[in-house]
């Protein structure tokens, strides 16, 4: 290639050629290759890609005697050397003879003052120390700059289309979550979402407490689709020296952020200028650059998560209100009867036990009489949050009108359903309610109970009621404050018949 007509001629159909449809960054570079080598007399030609952190040039592929190449090869860019400047485009070329003839040309992408270092092209002569003449080195400058401008818009094509398909993605799983029943199950369907569409290592969520005195944590997601919560997690958001507490405040990053930021992203979530969150997506295992794009539809995105999180917990609170007794803070009867149901669903299908305990406040009624309706909800408040205290997390307690509240007792036969009421009988011993009126300056509280056990009392859920409202009553029959199980009200009962038969 001699004359300038002929490279002009040789650089339009380069151009021609590499602008038939193509699917993809990695078709552009190999085919780019496969036209270089048809103009450019070099019996090895590699295209290196600058890595994210721009720190080294890695080896994409090698097209040698007619085969396209998959090697493993990086060159570390030491800051001010030949392939630094060159890649930077402070150097147009770079040549060597020895050990044989070798030239290196940027890849490099400019428009209307912009500009994008890409990688670099390096062509060998293998067999020969004759280095590149000047025309074939202005040549190849020539085609790696045409190379470098489709493969840059190739790369924006891809990286709209990912936006695109990611914005979609995201806009049905805010649909998703938003018809979500339970807030933790949509909040795992945003965090495995978010991680999977944007190929990340993690993302953690915390949310604001109502009271805005804390950040708790809440759900991790991984790149694997592991789901651990992070509920022992909590920050004081006075607590100035917590890098979570700061970046909710709009302080300025750290030195530890400013080290990380390429590869940690904290996105505060906001309603109407209140935060109400934080969401944080990283790549620290990986050590992958989060894309500046990604980075900016996170932030967008992180509008629609946070006004979706507060709609739904909005919801649940307005839930909780119909299901939960405000005085007690126990589940109402509407709710236990649905829970019941389910408990009896599961354990007809398995042969784990189950018991039922009601409990009636003794004396209830004189105490209303005598101190007042007030000092009644005290002791209805406090008997609640003793109960609450006491049970196991698998006990479903609730209040099911006036002062008799029952008890869900799953995997528990009769005498551990006793067991467990018997520490909580204690508990309710020990309530003392100040009255400044009352003889002893204080009402004291005690308590009848009565359980039953399926399926040796009964199989449905009312006759389970009524046979613990039947050992209440024997309780309270004996004088009150005391336990009886429907099998050891039946066994006493026919005691005293035996006896008074006698």
């Amino acid at each position: 290639m001699s004359s300038t007509a002929g490279i002009r001629e040789s650089l339009y159909g380069f151009h021609k050629e590499l602008n038939h449809h193509i699917s993809g960054e990695d078709e552009m570079l190999s085919r780019g290759l496969r036209l270089i080598a048809d103009r450019v007399k070099a019996e090895r030609i590699s295209v290196f890609m600058l890595a994210p952190r721009r720190r080294e040039l890695t080896l994409k592929f090698t097209f040698h005697a007619g085969l396209m190449l998959e090697m493993v090869e990086e060159i570390h860019l030491t800051e001010g050397g030949p392939l630094w400047k060159l890649v930077h485009g402070r150097k147009r070329m770079q040549s060597y003879s020895s050990p044989h003839a070798v030239l290196y040309v940027p890849l490099r992408w400019s428009s209307g003052g912009d500009e994008a270092a890409l990688g670099a092209l390096r062509f060998e002569r293998v067999s020969s120390r004759k280095t590149f003449g000047a025309v074939e080195r202005e040549f190849a400058f020539l085609l790696a700059a045409e190379l470098a401008q489709n493969l840059y818009r190739t790369r924006v094509a891809q990286a709209l289309q990912r936006q695109l398909k990611r914005l979609e993605a995201l806009t049905d799983l805010a649909a998703v979550f938003a018809s979500s029943l339970r807030v933790e199950d949509g909040l795992k369907l945003i965090l495995q979402g978010i991680v999977q569409h944007f190929e990340l290592d993690r993302a953690r969520l915390y949310l604001v407490d109502r009271e805005k005195e804390f950040l708790r944590g809440e759900l991790s997601v991984d790149v694997r689709g592991k789901v651990r919560t992070l509920r022992e997690e909590t920050v004081s958001l006075e607590d100035s020296s917590h890098r979570f507490a700061r970046i909710l405040k709009g302080d300025s990053p750290d030195s530890m952020m400013k080290h990380y930021e390429e590869r940690v992203l904290h996105v505060p979530l906001a309603v109407q200028g209140q935060k109400i969150g934080l969401l944080i997506v990283d790549n620290l295992i990986s050590q992958e650059t989060v894309a500046g794009e990604d980075i900016g539809l996170l932030r967008s995105f992180a509008g629609q998560i946070a006004l979706a999180v507060d709609n739904a917990r909005l919801f649940e609170e307005v839930q909780a209100l119909s299901l939960y007794d405000s005085l007690t803070g126990l589940p109402v009867r509407r709710y236990f009867n649905q829970r019941f149901q389910e408990e009896l669903y599961r354990v007809e299908r398995s042969t784990e036990p189950l018991s039922i305990a009601m409990i009636d406040v003794d004396f209830f009624k004189s105490i209303n009489d005598s101190y007042g309706h007030q000092i009644g909800d005290q002791a209805l408040k406090k008997i609640g949050v003793v109960i609450n205290k006491r049970l196991r997390k698998i006990d479903f307690p609730a209040r099911f009108g006036g002062d008799e509240i029952l008890i869900l007792l799953p995997q528990s036969k009769a005498e551990d359903a006793a067991k467990i009421m018997e520490r909580l009988l204690g508990d309710i011993r020990d309530i003392r309610i100040p009255v400044s009126f009352a003889r002893a300056g204080e009402v004291r509280l005690t308590a009848s109970i009565g359980i039953a056990a399926y399926p040796e009392d009964a199989r449905s859920a009312d006759d389970l009621i009524a046979r613990a409202d039947e050992a209440l009553y024997w309780v309270k029959s004996k004088g009150r404050d005391g336990i009886a199980t429907f099998q050891d009200s039946v066994r006493e009962r026919s005691g005293l018949r035996r006896k008074e038969a006698a």
